[in-house]
């Protein structure tokens, strides 16, 4: 029996070993091959490195292949972020985002 839903677990965080001030937000988003955003989530970046989970209904990822992934995080000292999207792996995808130059 085929599940009804696709689930893409990972962790999200950033190369700088820096204190992440109060406010500090995750973004991770699940994208189909054509732009398309199926699912996200934001969450409150913490202490640094943050696992995720986004789930979106299987009719609308036919091609799991094809899925990409895109982070952000954005805080008060700077911003990081995935330049390009990143292929989803399974069971789990790392994202290790890059300082953004605003």
């Amino acid at each position: 029996m085929t599940s009804n839903i696709v689930t893409v677990n990972g962790t999200v965080g950033i190369r700088e070993r820096i204190a992440l001030p109060e406010g500090s937000v995750f973004t991770v988003k699940l994208v189909a091959h054509d732009g398309e955003v199926l699912a996200g989530a934001a969450f409150d970046a913490g202490v640094g490195d943050a696992d995720f989970t986004l789930t979106v209904d299987a009719a609308d990822a036919p091609n799991r292949k094809k899925l990409g992934l895109w982070a952000k995080l954005t805080s008060s000292v700077g911003t990081w972020g995935t330049p390009e999207l990143v292929h989803v792996y399974e069971p789990l995808t790392d994202l290790l985002l890059v300082r953004v130059e605003n």
